[in-house]
């Protein structure tokens, strides 16, 4: 990005204690952040990334290094130039540290302290921040008669108030359910990308990885090779999944498992599999990719049944050859069945080119439709629920489709919504089997390939 950094770490060291109690947390530390950027740092617990953040926001004083944060250095800074400093930085700690004598509101505008803003505008602020984050409603209520989560969110409100230029922020989602932790993350998204703010976000939270320009891995104090932490935390849990190497072994194991786990999973997978996006340069074996299947299948069908659908499908584009093509698909008796059908044609292809899903009670009334298949394999279309799967570009690039409600009526609302909240999860697992896949053969010679 362009222009000067707002946050600039040039080898910086930092410890606790003297002399034989003398620990070192921070080793010879350089980053930067740039105006409008998202840079999440993850590291395991103790590894000094909560400590790297006070740092930087001037809670704590540099030892070694540079440290420049809004142009100004840090190291040696007078307590004028820390605070000037501060009033430009929103703070999002892991514990809410809110006041208890003030409402929410009154907790927001204490913020807005300085901001030069009159006591009208400051209410007004507190109100639209306090309703951005879902607590409109709660504006004038104490912290003892707010949840957990719901503080947090105060003080989140609070921290961003006052449109700092540089957001540091220590795991804001971790009290908060997968809803409210997105609505958060889409607020610091357009305070970056809208406001031209630099934030910095410590987290484990696995969900959020999506919102980052850059990860950064903290690892014993030292920056480090992000891509092998993503190497060693993907191939367990795919290892895991898949240790039979048999597929079958893979769809019991996913097929047996609750509604709430399954779901739990997936968020699982597609954090893994967002993970691998960022350095695909791991992950590039045959080995790899046919275990990234096996989860595609075993998903896609597991999707189906939670939705009570009779078949479920997933089709991906080959825009070289000009078709829709079935990578998970399954006929009578759930064995694999292939559908290759021209990119542009029937409802899936609709659904491919428009972006947006289709619900059709009556398949055969839809002029959509094409009845080939249903001829071809004797199976009979009734009902159809298709949605758009997009690439990381927003680009529609799958769909995924589900044949025939179970009971006879049509899918309804709660189906559609259902189904499209699956497919974005499971569009992720399968962009990143198709770049794996992609990436394999580009490394695979001609003729071994022809073998």
């Amino acid at each position: 990005m362009a222009g000067e950094p707002l946050v600039a770490v040039e080898h910086v060291d930092h410890h606790f204690g003297t002399g034989a109690l003398r620990k070192q947390i921070l080793f010879d530390v350089s980053l930067e952040v740039q105006p409008g950027e998202i840079v999440i740092l993850t590291g395991p617990s103790g590894s000094g990334k909560t400590t790297l953040l006070t740092l930087i926001g001037g809670l704590r004083s540099p030892q070694a290094g540079s440290l420049l944060v809004l142009g100004q250095e840090l190291r040696g800074a007078s307590g004028s130039t820390l605070v000037a400093v501060r009033r430009q930085v929103g703070y999002i700690f892991q514990q809410h540290n809110l006041l208890d004598a003030l409402t929410a509101s009154e907790n927001v505008q204490m913020s807005l302290r300085g901001a030069g803003l009159a006591k009208r505008d400051a209410r007004a602020r507190a109100r639209e921040m306090l309703g951005s984050v879902g607590l409109g409603a709660h504006a004038g209520r104490h912290p003892d008669r707010l949840s957990g989560g719901e503080k947090q969110r105060v003080a989140i409100a609070r921290a961003l108030a006052a449109r700092p230029r540089i957001v540091l922020a220590d795991e804001p989602t971790a009290s908060l359910d997968k809803k409210s932790g997105r609505g958060v993350v889409d607020r610091l998204h357009d305070l970056a990308k809208q406001g031209g703010a630099a934030v910095l976000l410590v987290t484990h939270d696995n969900r959020i990885l999506d919102i980052a320009d850059r990860i950064i891995h903290l690892e014993e104090g030292r920056i480090s090779g992000f891509a092998d932490a993503v190497l060693a935390s993907t191939q367990h849990l795919l290892g895991m999944l898949a240790k039979s190497g048999r597929a079958e072994e893979v769809a019991r194991q996913v097929a047996d498992m609750t509604a709430p786990r399954f779901a739990t999973f997936l968020d699982q997978v597609t954090a893994e599999a967002q993970q691998l996006l960022q350095v695909m340069t791991v992950g590039t074996d045959e080995a790899f990719e046919i275990m990234l299947e096996q989860v595609l299948e075993a998903c896609t069908l597991k999707v189906g049944r939670l939705v009570d659908a009779d078949r479920a499908s997933l089709l991906l584009a080959d825009e070289t050859r000009g078709e829709l093509w079935s990578k998970v698909a399954q006929a009578d008796g759930g064995r694999p069945l292939e559908i290759r059908i021209p990119i542009g044609t029937g409802i899936a292809g609709h659904v491919l080119q428009t972006g947006r899903a289709m619900n059709i009670p009556d398949a055969y009334e839809s002029p959509l439709f094409n009845a080939d298949v249903d001829r071809a394999t004797g199976y009979r279309t009734r009902s159809v629920l298709c949605v758009p799967i997009l690439d990381r570009g927003r680009r529609p690039f799958a769909v995924m489709t589900l044949l025939n409600k179970c009971g006879g009526e049509p899918f309804d609302a709660r189906d559609e919504q259902s189904l499209a909240e699956f497919a974005a999860s499971i569009g992720v697992i399968l962009e990143t089997w198709n770049e794996t896949s992609k990436t394999r053969r580009a490394r695979t010679p001609a003729g071994a390939a022809a073998r």
